[in-house]
């Protein structure tokens, strides 16, 4: 039976058991199960039901001798509704992976026109600051620090202002996520005073308008710097101007035998 039908010794044993198949013999001494031909349209029947997603119990329905029309119509709309569901979150999953491919096409273009390499200079900020494991981390720890920074800055009457990320992961077992505004001028009470090291080379691109997904384009900054030989490295900033969009800096060095690596 298993070698007719492509269903699996273990499988016919489990259809057994729940009461969807009994063999036509079953040996007293080696339990060795003997099935009739005519039983191969059954068991057919029953690894295509599953293989559309039936529950072994609906198919127990299905493949019974008392099936009313009633309770047929009754499994097949709730075996509809199960796929429309299935079809509606594979088609959102679908479109979030098309909107992401098509922001990574577009950060490569912005990469390519807008990507700038200059020096980066020291940042000192009234700040909020988190610590975090992971990379996977980053944006919850952003999604709390950011409206806890805004209240704190609108109850000083900044509304009006700068925001700048940095994610700094250079310790090795945790990456700090700082969320703050530019305070050259003195501290802000309530918030933490945090200093940003410059550095000679840095790359910077704008954004006119928030990439769907930030991490995305990171990853095209890298990929953009890589075919310069270059690499990123140090603490990276996001700034959010009060004017809208949105820049990406970081500290950049040369990769070993990169076209921009020195010369012996």
């Amino acid at each position: 039976m298993a070698h007719a039908t492509g269903v699996s010794r273990r499988m016919l044993r489990h259809w057994e058991e729940v009461g969807l198949l009994a063999p036509s013999s079953v040996d007293e001494f080696t339990g060795y199960r003997r099935y009739a031909r005519h039983q191969v349209g059954r068991v057919r029947a029953i690894a295509s039901l599953r293989a559309v997603g039936f529950s072994l119990e609906a198919i127990g329905d299905l493949l019974g001798g008392q099936l009313s029309q009633q309770r047929l119509t009754r499994l097949l709309r709730d075996r509809e509704r199960e796929l429309v569901d299935q079809i509606d979150e594979a088609t959102t999953r679908l479109q979030e992976v098309r909107t992401r491919l098509t922001a990574l096409q577009r950060g490569h273009h912005t990469m390519s026109s807008n990507l700038e390499i200059s020096t980066l200079p020291t940042l000192r900020l009234a700040a909020l600051q988190a610590h975090v494991d992971d990379e996977s981390e980053i944006g919850g720890a952003v999604a709390d620090l950011l409206p806890r920074l805004r209240d704190q800055l609108a109850s000083h009457g900044l509304d009006e202002v700068d925001l700048v990320l940095t994610y700094d992961g250079t310790a090795e077992d945790t990456i700090v996520v700082t969320a703050g505004t530019p305070a050259p001028d003195g501290a802000v009470p309530g918030l933490d005073t945090v200093l940003v090291e410059g550095a000679d080379r840095g790359a910077s691109v704008r954004f006119d308008s928030a990439p769907p997904d930030i991490g995305d384009a990171w990853i095209a900054m890298d990929a953009a710097l890589g075919e310069s030989g270059r690499e990123t490295t140090g603490v990276y900033r996001q700034t959010l101007p009060r004017a809208g969009g949105v820049v990406l800096q970081a500290p950049v060095r040369d990769l070993p035998n990169g076209p921009c690596a020195p010369r012996s």
